[in-house]
């Protein structure tokens, strides 16, 4: 499950900031995001399972049973 805030709902499918994608296997954490299609430049804040993580840690991977949250550097209104 992946739910991209503010700006970044613009790289989602259709322009969804709320979908889900399917993987095989796991991922390292800033792969599953390239594979998004977002620009990791453009994350600020990663949620992995309702948990903010460090974006540079190469220990975290995603699996097809991961919540990730992608938050830009501003969001809001």
């Amino acid at each position: 499950k992946v739910h991209l805030f503010g700006e970044l709902g613009f790289y989602g499918p259709e322009r969804r900031s709320r979908f889900e994608v399917r993987l095989e296997g796991e991922l390292p954490l800033a792969e599953a995001i390239r594979l998004l299609g977002v620009p990791v430049a453009d994350v600020a804040v990663v949620g992995l399972n309702g948990g903010v993580v460090r974006l540079d840690d190469a220990s975290l991977t995603v699996t097809d049973d991961d919540r990730l949250d992608l938050f830009p550097a501003t969001s809001g209104g």
